[in-house]
C-alpha cells in the first residue's frame, strides 16, 4: 500500500477514556474528527453523558460543548467500530494479583477490533508494552481474519506520554514517538497525529518505541530509588536529605534533582518498570538494577510507617491505639488518581498495627482499602485536636499548611512541605 493510498481520516475511536484516552478524544473533537469513545467502565460513561469530567485537564464544559455539536459520544459497545478511520488503543496494562504484567484489556481491544477490521483503517497502540509485544500479541489477533497489516490496514505504535497533573508538559506539548509496523503504517499514524496539531517524532521499530517508553519510566524508578536510599542512610546520620539535593541541584550540568517521598505510585513508573524488568528476566537477562530500584521504592512505605512509629514514641505512644490523621492519599500532587498509591499503603500498614486511621483529601471523597470503603473526614479544629499524630502524605496546593501547622499536635512531614516552620513538632522523612 503506497502513501497516496492513505485513505482521509474522519471519524476516530478511542478505546479507553482515562488520562490518556479522554484528553486525545477531546483534542481531536476539537480539531474536527467526529469521536467514538468506548469505555468498559460504566461509571465513566455516565459521568461523559452528564458532561462531568474526572480526568485533570479536562473540563466539564469541554464535553458538554463536544456532545452538543455531536463531536464526542461515549458508549460501551464496540459495534460502530468499523465506521471509524482511525482506532486508538488507550485502555491500561496494569499488573495481575501476581505483580506481573497483564494484557488482558488489550487483548479484548484487538479481539473486537478485529472483529470489525475493514480495509484502509489505522489501528495505532498507545498503551504500554513490553518490547515486541504490539508485534507478536496484537498484530495476530488483527490478521486472524486474513487482513495484511501495511496492505489491508495500517498498524502503529505511539506510546502515551502524560503526566496527570503537569501544568507545563501536557498531551498538546509533548512530543509523539511513532513507529510503524511497515514505513506506510508509520507515515498514515505520523499525519493523523499531525492533523490534531501534535509533533511527532518517527522511531523505526516499534520494538524500539516500545522499549523508550520502558527506559523513560524506569528512569525515573531508579532516580528516585537512589535519592530514596540516600533519605534512609542520610537520616540515619543526622544529615537533611533536602538540603543535600537542593545543594547539588545548583551544578548546571550533570545532575538532575529527584525527591525522597514515601514511595513511587501512579499507573506509569511502578508499573512500568516491572514491565521492563519481566521482559529482561523473561528473555534471559535480568535487569539487576531496575529489579533493585523497585524493591527500594516497594519498600519505602514500610519505612514511612517506622518514621510514624519514632515520631509517636518520642511522645510515649505506640502505634497501636494510636489516632492517626493521613492528609492526601492520591498517587501525586494534585490529581485524583489513586492507584499504586502510597499514601493507601501507609494507611494499610498503620491498621494493620492497630492504629486508628482516618484521611483527608481535597481531591477524592472516598477510597477502598482491603474491600472495605473509607470516606475522608472533615477538616476542623476538632478533627486535629482528636489526633495523636497528622501525617502529610501527599502536598496538595489546597493545603493550608500553616493552619495545619497550627492545629496539629505532631506533624509527619513525608513532602517536606514544612521546610521552613518551627521544627519543634515536625518529623521529616
Amino acid at each position: 500500500m503506497s502513501e497516496k493510498n492513505i485513505t482521509p481520516f474522519s471519524r476516530v475511536g478511542v478505546i479507553g477514556l482515562g488520562y490518556v484516552g479522554l484528553p486525545l478524544s477531546v483534542l481531536a473533537a476539537r480539531r474536527g474528527y467526529r469521536v467514538l469513545g468506548i469505555e468498559q467502565n460504566r461509571a465513566k460513561i455516565d459521568s461523559l453523558n452528564r458532561g462531568e469530567s474526572y480526568v485533570s485537564g479536562v473540563t466539564g464544559r469541554d464535553l458538554q460543548v463536544l456532545s452538543e455539536k455531536g463531536m464526542l459520544a461515549a458508549t460501551e459497545s464496540y459495534e460502530e467500530l468499523d465506521t471509524c478511520d482511525v482506532i486508538v488503543v488507550c485502555v491500561p496494562t496494569p499488573l495481575n494479583a501476581e505483580g506481573l504484567p497483564d494484557y488482558q484489556c488489550l487483548k479484548a481491544a484487538a479481539q473486537e477490533i478485529a472483529a470489525r477490521l475493514r480495509k484502509g483503517q489505522l489501528v495505532i497502540v498507545e498503551s504500554t508494552v513490553a518490547p515486541g509485544t504490539t508485534a507478536s500479541l496484537f498484530l495476530p489477533l488483527l490478521e486472524a481474519r486474513a487482513m495484511l497489516a501495511g496492505y489491508d490496514f495500517f498498524l502503529a505504535y505511539s506510546p502515551e506520554r502524560i503526566d496527570p497533573g503537569n501544568r507545563e508538559y501536557g498531551l498538546e506539548n509533548i512530543p509523539k514517538l511513532v513507529a510503524g509496523f511497515t514505513p506506510t503504517c508509520r507515515r498514515a499514524a505520523r499525519s493523523f497525529y499531525k492533523s490534531i496539531g501534535l509533533a511527532t517524532v518517527p522511531v523505526r521499530t516499534m520494538e524500539t518505541a516500545e522499549m523508550a517508553k520502558l527506559l523513560e519510566n524506569t528512569f525515573r524508578d531508579i532516580n528516585i530509588a537512589l535519592v530514596n536510599e540516600m533519605a534512609r542512610i542520610c537520616r540515619h546520620n543526622g544529615i537533611d536529605i533536602w538540603e543535600v539535593v537542593e545543594a547539588a541541584a545548583t551544578k548546571p550540568f550533570g545532575f538532575q534533582a529527584f525527591y525522597p517521598g514515601p514511595g513511587v505510585g501512579g499507573h506509569c513508573v511502578p508499573v512500568d518498570s516491572i514491565y521492563y524488568t519481566s521482559w529482561a528476566r523473561g528473555s534471559g537477562r535480568p535487569a539487576e538494577l531496575a529489579e533493585k530500584a523497585r524493591l527500594v521504592n516497594a519498600a519505602m512505605p514500610l519505612y514511612a510507617v517506622d518514621v510514624i512509629r519514632e515520631a509517636l514514641a518520642a511522645e510515649g505512644r505506640h502505634l497501636s491505639g494510636s489516632r492517626i490523621l493521613v492528609l492526601g492519599v492520591t498517587y501525586k500532587k494534585d490529581i485524583e488518581d489513586t492507584r499504586e498509591s502510597s499514601a493507601l499503603k501507609i494507611i494499610e500498614l498503620l491498621q494493620e498495627k492497630g492504629s486508628i486511621v482516618s484521611f483527608y483529601d481535597p481531591m477524592t471523597e472516598q477510597v477502598n482499602l482491603n474491600g472495605k470503603t473509607l470516606d475522608s473526614v472533615a477538616l476542623s479544629r476538632s478533627t486535629f485536636s482528636a489526633q495523636d499524630c497528622v501525617v502529610l502524605a501527599v502536598h496538595h496546593s489546597a493545603f493550608d499548611l500553616a493552619w495545619i501547622y497550627t492545629n496539629s499536635p505532631l506533624i509527619v512531614d513525608l513532602a517536606n512541605a514544612f521546610n521552613g516552620f518551627p521544627a519543634g513538632k515536625i518529623k521529616r522523612l
